[in-house]
């Protein structure tokens, strides 16, 4: 589900319409004062959609290949794009270096002689603006996604029709939380060895 699609299904939500709402459109109904006023808002409730789905049911794990440098102490926010909080560390390689986390983002590696280290992290999603296109996929898995329209009618809507509204967002809330903790291990305490071998 795309960013115009997101748009669609959360006016759907808000409206009755005798004629089908479609992305094509989308233009001409941010002139027509009956949607303008809550597709100009929507890109905010997307937002907090995001974050909320992201802190509190599945986080955007993304990967990065540390790159060995000369120092051993690596500011992840600085180098990383995106990073929010670490996830996992794997190394590749045969002699699996030591590490801590100094603070909460300096990660410090001592004795890494060879082999590749990968981090696996959350990261925060990239902002929904006024500028993002139509065609922009939110980089969530599906089941995620069709959730945020909930969220951004509940949002939107309250105004309107607060019991409505309510409805939606218990119903975002929970789909949300049912889907918390599945395939999920935070605060990682080693280093994950993979294809290590001696001979």
């Amino acid at each position: 589900m795309n960013w115009g699609q997101i748009q669609i299904e959360s006016l759907k939500k808000m409206f009755l319409n005798n004629e089908e709402l479609v992305v094509d459109e989308l233009d001409e109904y941010k002139t027509d004062k009956k949607y303008k006023t809550y597709l100009y808002a929507m890109p905010q409730a997307c937002n907090e959609a995001i974050n909320y789905i992201t802190e509190n049911g599945k986080p955007l794990v993304k990967e990065y290949k540390l790159k060995k440098k000369d120092k051993n102490k690596y500011n992840l926010p600085q180098q990383v794009p995106n990073f929010k909080r670490l996830y996992q560390i794997v190394y590749d390689g045969n002699d699996s270096p030591d590490w801590y986390v100094e603070g909460n983002n300096v990660l410090v590696i001592n004795n890494w002689k060879e082999g590749d280290i990968t981090i696996y992290y959350e990261a925060y999603h990239d902002l929904i603006t006024a500028d993002t296109v139509s065609s922009f996929s939110l980089d969530l898995d599906n089941q995620m996604t069709v959730l945020i329209p909930l969220y951004i009618a509940a949002e939107l809507y309250k105004d309107d029709d607060v019991q409505l509204a309510t409805m939606y967002m218990n119903e975002f809330v929970t789909n949300v939380s049912n889907i918390s903790g599945k395939d999920f291990n935070p605060n990682p305490t080693h280093i994950e060895s993979v294809f290590g071998m001696e001979w």
